[in-house]
């Protein structure tokens, strides 16, 4: 998968991205806990590479991918972070229409009320969908900075 074990035996997630199969854009991180499969996390570096962690509102910038599957802590995980999702957890009182950007902030989804047109929105609403718990994204490959 391309990670290795420095000499201490850190495990060590490889800095660049790829693609997969849907030509998707995808990182590889060390996850900091246990991933739900479909739920967004903050994408962040260190000496030993990419690792994740909660939204959660940061002075730091940072990236944002979608857990393909579900990982247990300090796995290396595939997180999609650009291209099409089809079921992003979300909270289940967004409802917005087609191609409004959505922002992640303190952990929860919100609607940008606005068709995407800020870098400070992470995802485009691909269909419209009502009182759903998943949304249908199409993830922005961009780095979040501290002042979007």
């Amino acid at each position: 998968m391309g990670f290795v074990f420095d000499t201490t035996g850190q495990l060590k997630a490889p800095f660049w991205m790829k693609y997969d199969q849907f030509g998707r854009v995808i990182i590889l991180a060390r996850a900091h806990d246990t991933l739900t499969a479909g739920t967004p996390y903050r994408i962040k570096y260190d000496e030993y590479g990419p690792f994740t962690a909660a939204i959660a509102t940061d002075s730091d910038d940072y990236r944002v991918g979608i857990a393909k599957k579900a990982y247990i802590g300090d796995a290396i995980a595939e997180l999609i972070h650009g291209g099409y999702y089809s079921a992003m957890n979300a909270t289940a009182s967004l409802v917005m229409a087609i191609g409004e950007g959505i922002f992640m902030s303190g952990g929860t989804c919100s609607d940008a009320a606005a068709d995407f047109d800020d870098f400070g929105s992470n995802f485009a609403l691909s269909a419209a969908t009502t009182s759903s718990t998943t949304q249908p994204v199409v993830m922005i490959p961009e780095i979040i900075t501290a002042t979007s």
